[in-house]
């Protein structure tokens, strides 16, 4: 299994609040593949899309990122074609938020994973409601992550894998209160977490596949779960 990873470097057009940034980068990812024949049919499927991205970088320590200032955010996916792709198109954006400086790619190989921490927070829904700490049933919260990479793993590889109770070796919070995305006018709440994960080979494919595409849910919409 490998997995192809993007670093676009920009230079923001106006201030962005910290819990805007992954529907920014998100809503200019979707502009940017309209300009691809075949990455615009994608664009409207419901289904996994297969890509992941992080937050602006360096970190702003008051929340806000500052125009006319220089951030890089990565873009992972499964698939070199769509990251070739995607990259003419970004190119090519016509952004209201940031211009375009520079992009670089590599390939990674599939290595030994021992720990997955989620560099932006990951969503995890019960009963179309966000999964909380407080009250939450943690066995369950194990259970959605497993399910949901259970589900990536088919729709990516026409293939099952059951990683029930072989995934996670352990889990620790990284945020005492739910963190949070504002998307189209409403408020997301997530979590970050630093996994232990598991030595066999179906918990090894979980971890990477995690890292290519993301946990949880919201990955290519908002960039949520992405995983170092």
């Amino acid at each position: 299994m490998k997995l192809w990873e993007m670093t676009i470097t920009v230079m923001l057009k106006k201030d962005i609040y910290f819990q805007d940034c992954g529907y920014i980068i998100g809503k200019n990812i979707n502009k940017s593949m309209l300009l691809d024949n075949h990455l615009k049919e994608i664009h409207p499927q419901k289904q996994y899309k297969g890509y992941i991205f992080n937050n602006f970088y360096p970190i702003e320590k008051d929340k806000f990122y500052k125009k006319d200032r220089v951030y890089v955010f990565n873009i992972r996916s499964l698939s070199g074609e769509f990251i070739k792709r995607l990259e003419s198109c970004i190119l090519n954006l016509n952004s209201d938020d940031f211009n375009i400086i520079s992009i670089s790619k590599k390939e990674i190989e599939q290595e030994n994973i021992e720990r997955l921490y989620t560099e932006t927070p990951l969503i995890i829904t019960v009963d179309n409601k966000p999964w909380l700490q407080e009250g939450g049933d943690l066995d369950l919260f194990i259970h959605r992550l497993e399910d949901n990479i259970e589900k990536k793993y088919k729709s990516f590889f026409n293939e099952d894998i059951d990683v029930r109770d072989k995934f996670i070796k352990s889990i620790e919070f990284k945020n005492r209160k739910p963190m949070q995305f504002n998307y189209k006018g409403i408020k997301l709440l997530a979590n970050k977490v630093s996994i232990e994960v598991q030595d066999n080979e179906a918990a090894q494919k979980a971890a990477f596949l995690a890292r290519a595409v993301g946990l949880g849910e919201k990955n290519s919409a908002i960039g949520a779960g992405f995983c170092k």
